[in-house]
C-alpha cells in the first residue's frame, strides 16, 4: 500500500485518475489480491473514491485545501505551543541541520524536500504529546500534498526561514512565539496558493526528482 500511497502523493496518480487493480499489479510486479486489498484500505481512508465498480483518485479542490489549511493552522499552532516544552535539544539540532542542509533548490529532489518538511511538522506534532492532534496533522498534510504540487508557488527560501523561526521559538521555550510562527507559516502557504491562482506569482522551476517534477511548497 505504501507504494500506491506514494504514487498518489507524488502526482503519479493525480486526482480523478481511474485506478485498476490489474494494471497496478502489473506495474508493481505484484499479484492482484494485495493490490486490491491496498486499494480498499485507501478508499476507506478517503484517498480513493468508489463509484459503482470504479475507483478514482480523490481530487482535492482549492476549496478543500483552503479548509485543510485553516484546520491545520489551528491544530499546528497548538502543537507548536506544546512542543516548546517537549522537543529535545538533540531533536531540534537534527531538524535544524536537515533544514539548513537544503541549500540549492535545483539540487533538492521533491522527495527530499517533502521528507524534510515532514520531519519539521510531524516531529513538532509528535512532541506535543497529543496523539490525536499528531494523527490529524499527518492526515491533513497528506491531503494538502494531494492538492497538486505543480500548482503551488515557490516556497523554498521562505519556507526554510519560516521553519527555522518556528524551531528557534521552540528552542527558547517560547510556546506563544512558536504557535504564532507556525500560524504565520501556514498563512503564507495559503496566501501563496491564492496568489498563484490569481496569476501574481510564477510557478517554481522543475527540480531533480526520480519520481515526478513540478513546483512545491513548504507548508
Amino acid at each position: 500500500m505504501s507504494e500506491i500511497r506514494r504514487m498518489i502523493f507524488s502526482g503519479e496518480l493525480p486526482g480523478g485518475t481511474l485506478v485498476q487493480d490489474r494494471k497496478l499489479a502489473e506495474q508493481l510486479g505484484l499479484s492482484r489480491t494485495p493490490v486490491r486489498e491496498a486499494l480498499g484500505r485507501l478508499a476507506g481512508e478517503g484517498y480513493l473514491r468508489r463509484e459503482k465498480r470504479l475507483l478514482t483518485v480523490q481530487a482535492v479542490s482549492v476549496e478543500d485545501v483552503m479548509e485543510i489549511l485553516a484546520t491545520r493552522r489551528a491544530i499546528e499552532g497548538e502543537t507548536a505551543r506544546l512542543a516548546a516544552q517537549r522537543l529535545s535539544g538533540k531533536q531540534l539540532a537534527d531538524i535544524q541541520a536537515a533544514v539548513d542542509g537544503m541549500v540549492d533548490p535545483r539540487e533538492v529532489s521533491q522527495e527530499r524536500h517533502w521528507s524534510v518538511d515532514d520531519l519539521v511538522h510531524l516531529s513538532i506534532a509528535e512532541a506535543s504529546g497529543n496523539r490525536l492532534m499528531a494523527r490529524l496533522v499527518k492526515d491533513l498534510r497528506e491531503r494538502t500534498r494531494m492538492f497538486g504540487l505543480s500548482r503551488i508557488p515557490r516556497r523554498f527560501d521562505p519556507g526554510k526561514a519560516e521553519h527555522l523561526a518556528i524551531l528557534a521559538a521552540i528552542e527558547r521555550g517560547d510556546g506563544d512565539g512558536a504557535a504564532s510562527a507556525m500560524q504565520r507559516h501556514i498563512d503564507h502557504a495559503r496566501q501563496g496558493i491564492l496568489d498563484l491562482l490569481g496569476g501574481t506569482l510564477q510557478r517554481e522551476p522543475e527540480i531533480t526528482s526520480t519520481s515526478s517534477t513540478g513546483g512545491r511548497t513548504t507548508s
